[in-house]
This record gives C-alpha cells, sequence and structure tokens, in this order.
C-alpha cells in the first residue's frame, strides 16, 4: 500500500475536505462501525469500482470519502428508502444510490460490473450468502461484516474462498475474502 495514498484517505475522512455533509444527526451505536478498518484497507489496496450493500452511519461516508479524490465509482444499495435518504446529501455522479424495493430485487443489484470491493451488511440477513455467492466471480475483495453471527449461516460458503481474514478486534467480527487477493497479507506488522 503507498503511504501517500493512505495519508490522503486519512485526511480526507478527518477534514471531510469540500465534501458537503448532513448535520444534527446522533451516530449510531458504535458496534455499527466494527468493519471500518478492514473495510479502510480493502478500498486502500485496490482502486476500482465499489459496491456497499447497505448503507450506514459508518461505512457510506467512509467509503464516500475514500472515493472522492478521484471520483472512483460506489453504488450504495439499501432496502430501507427512508434510511437511505438520510445519505441524499452524499450523491454524485460518481456515487450512486439504489433503493431495492423488495428481497427480490437483491438479484439485480452489482450486476455488469467487476468490483474492486463488495461491502456485505445488508438486510433482510438472509440475503448476504446469497449474494455472496451470486456476485463471487465478479468480485475481488469481499468486506462482510457481522461475520460472528451463527444465525447469518455464513459457513460454509466463507471457507470456500481462495483467501479469508477474519478482523477479530472487537467482539462483532469481519471478514475479507478472495479469490484472487492474499487478504491476510494487509494484516501482516
Amino acid at each position: 500500500m503507498k503511504i501517500y495514498r493512505v495519508i490522503v484517505f486519512l485526511s480526507i475522512f478527518i477534514n471531510c475536505g469540500s465534501i458537503p455533509m448532513a448535520t444534527g444527526r446522533v451516530l449510531g451505536d458504535a458496534n455499527w462501525g466494527t468493519h471500518m478498518a478492514p473495510l479502510f484497507v480493502a478500498v486502500a489496496n485496490t482502486d476500482g469500482p465499489i459496491l456497499e450493500m447497505g448503507c450506514g452511519d459508518f461505512s457510506t461516508p467512509l467509503l464516500h470519502a475514500l472515493c472522492a479524490p478521484n471520483n472512483r465509482f460506489l453504488l450504495t444499495a439499501e432496502s430501507d428508502e427512508k434510511w437511505m435518504k438520510l445519505f441524499d446529501d452524499l450523491k454524485r455522479d460518481w456515487h450512486h444510490f439504489v433503493h431495492v424495493q423488495n428481497i427480490s430485487k437483491w438479484e439485480d443489484v452489482g450486476l455488469g460490473i467487476h468490483w474492486s470491493v463488495v461491502l456485505i451488511d445488508h438486510a433482510p440477513a438472509k440475503r448476504r450468502v446469497v449474494d455472496i455467492k451470486r456476485l463471487r466471480s465478479y468480485v475481488d475483495i469481499f468486506v462482510v461484516h457481522d461475520t460472528e453471527r451463527k444465525y447469518y449461516d455464513y459457513e460454509p460458503t466463507l471457507s470456500t474462498f481462495k483467501y479469508k481474514y477474519t478482523y477479530r478486534r472487537y467482539k462483532i467480527t469481519t471478514t475479507l475474502l478472495s479469490d484472487t487477493i492474499d487478504v491476510a497479507r494487509f494484516f501482516k506488522n
């Protein structure tokens, strides 16, 4: 990873540059953001389009800030339209939002593009494994939030990837998956 790139990303995220921000909202539970470090690392080590499946107070502004310097394409998909509208101020020609109106419409999300990074953090939970399988051949790195939760039934799917790294700093874990990139090397000293 180029140190310059990390410095630019961090300065944008911390200072938010010229990125307009909605104000007056209360930030959600910190446990909803336990995937920030692995997500940042995946984005910093790739340079293609990003798909965010499920928007949130932690991931959506971070991804937006990381993509802004180069107008890197970012697609945010969300099933809760009211929740998604809280992020309307982030819409750009390079940051698109799509409302997934019903469970069957998740089948259409992400088609026709090879994604550098796909964040899996959407509802309903039963769609997560389905969408990992569906998009697998079009994704360099999956960042999968909440992998400690047995009822999401992530295994045995996650164990079929060539490369897998679980970020265990917090009780709520995040796993990076890839068939082409050794994601564990991002976390070695």
